[in-house]
Order: C-alpha cells, then structure tokens, then sequence
C-alpha cells in the first residue's frame, strides 16, 4: 500500500469469520498510523496515516473479500509537484483497492473436501488496483489466482500458491529517458497466507495478518532484473467494546509491517526494507 498493503492490512482476516461459514458477513472501518514506514528511492522514515473500509462476506459457494486503503503520508514522502525536480508542501497521497473472490470445493461439490490437517480446498482469484500522486505515480493493477487450502485449526489458517500478474506505471523513467512509463512485469509465483486467532488477554483478542512472498517478475520500468519480495502484515487487537457492552464492534491495539525488497527492487535502493509498528483501531457493523 504505498501497496499498503503497504499498510496495515488489513488484507486479510476479520474477526471470526472462515471459509466454513453459512451465510455471514462483516463490515469494518479501519484507522492505522505509524511513523518508520519507507517508499524505494529515499532512506526516509515515513509517517502514514492509512484509513481502511473493508467487507468480508460467505455466499453459497464462497467467501468475497473487498477493502479500500486511502494514505496519507508527511512530507518525506511528498507529493508530486508536476516534474521530477519539483515535489509538492503536502505528502503524498494513495489508494489502494483488494478484491477477491474464493470458491469453496466443499460448499461447490455439497460435500466436505478434507484430508489430514486441510479443512477445505478452494480457488481465490481476484485483483489490487491503485493510484498515487508522488513523482512515480503509480498505477497499479495486479490479476492474482490460485488454489488455496484452509487449515483445520481453531480460528482461520489458509496457504495459497497464485498465479501474480503485474502492470504499472513509472512516470520517473520516461521523464530520464530510461524506458517506458508502462510497465507490463512477467508472470510471477506467489506463495500467500492468512491467520486470525482468537485468545483472551484480559479481554478478548484477536491475532491476525497475512504474508506474501513474491517471486521475481522480470525486468522493472528502469530495465533492472527485479527481486522476490517478502510482505507481512499482522496485528494484535484486543476488543474494548466487550468491556462496554458490545463486544466484536470496538478493536484496538498494535499492527506491525515487514518488507523485504519491497515492489520487488534490490536490498541496494534506500527505502526496500520496511520495519514498521503502528497503533489501529477498527469499528465493525
């Protein structure tokens, strides 16, 4: 989210909601902020406030998942100011789309698909798509499918191997002469997970996240080989509204960001690797 998923992601996992669901659905607004977020090109710590409107609903088949990340970054991650020599006073700004659909092979066939320690088999296919206004300027639009497994496990647990395919823009390297603005990256593997764990903690709480790992996707928009790239996302969120009254409406507590190779540039750029906590806060209806 620069990905967010570069931020606190918020991919991932709701509360107490799984794939084995009947009908069910579960709406949430989201409110993360930190201050060691980075973007590639600058060493620069990054402060970001991220706002999150996330739905996660099962239907006869399936599971749909949908979020929208909007960030604001500060000024060390300024917006663009019109040319490559010139940035704006106010920090960059982003959108940052998931949706994804997941079929169940059990609720598909009406009959359990399990064995050893899988609960379920399903297929997810779905897209990310976003827009920022820095000197890059990103666009961006992933198509990601796949076959997934969720684990028998209390609470959520699920591996998926996908097919990743990229196309961006790079408003930096037509600007330089060094290649085109339109980036249309290889086809890459990518290895997925997701966890939400319920636990008590004074008071009811939830450990939740996801993981990417992303093979190499060719050449970048400056014709250098790209990397494979690590992502975590994880939060522990305690839900304060039990002690008011309403529990699983009110959550609060600690998020937590990893990258390695982040868009899939070299360790050598300033600004790849991401080592970021954050406080959240999440209302869900």
């Amino acid at each position: 989210m620069s990905r967010f998923h570069c931020l606190i992601p918020v991919l991932a996992a709701l509360p107490l909601a799984t794939a084995q669901a009947a009908d069910w659905s579960d709406a949430s607004i989201g409110y993360a902020y930190g201050t060691k977020f980075k973007d590639p090109g600058s060493a620069a710590d990054v402060k970001k406030h991220v706002v999150t409107l996330q739905y996660v609903g099962g239907y006869k088949y399936g599971v749909n998942f949908f979020t929208l990340d909007m960030l604001k970054s500060d000024i060390n991650n300024p917006a663009s100011g019109g040319s490559l020599s010139t940035t704006s006073s106010r920090g960059a700004q982003e959108v940052y789309v998931v949706y994804n659909n997941t079929v169940s092979f059990s609720k598909l066939s009406g009959k359990p698909v399990t064995f050893g320690p899988v609960r379920d088999v399903g297929f997810q296919a779905g897209f990310d798509f976003n827009s920022k206004n820095d000197t890059f300027g990103a666009g961006l639009i992933k198509l990601i499918a796949g076959p997934k497994i969720e684990f028998d496990v209390p609470g959520l647990l699920t591996l998926g191997l996908f097919y990743y395919k990229e196309n961006n823009n790079n408003a930096i390297a037509p600007a330089i002469g060094a290649g085109s603005g339109n980036v249309n990256f290889d086809a890459a593997p990518r290895l997925a997970t997701v966890w939400n764990f319920g636990f008590n903690a004074g008071l009811p709480a939830v450990f939740k996240g996801w993981a990417n790992y992303t093979g190499q996707k060719g050449k970048d928009g400056f014709g250098g080989d790209t990397k494979p790239e690590t992502w975590l996302e994880t939060s522990l969120l305690w839900d304060v509204g039990s002690a008011m009254g309403k529990p699983k409406t009110v959550y609060a507590g600690l998020g937590y960001q990893y990258i390695r190779n982040k868009f899939g540039n070299p360790s050598s750029l300033p600004g790849t690797r991401v080592s970021s906590p954050s406080v959240q806060f999440e209302v869900h209806f």
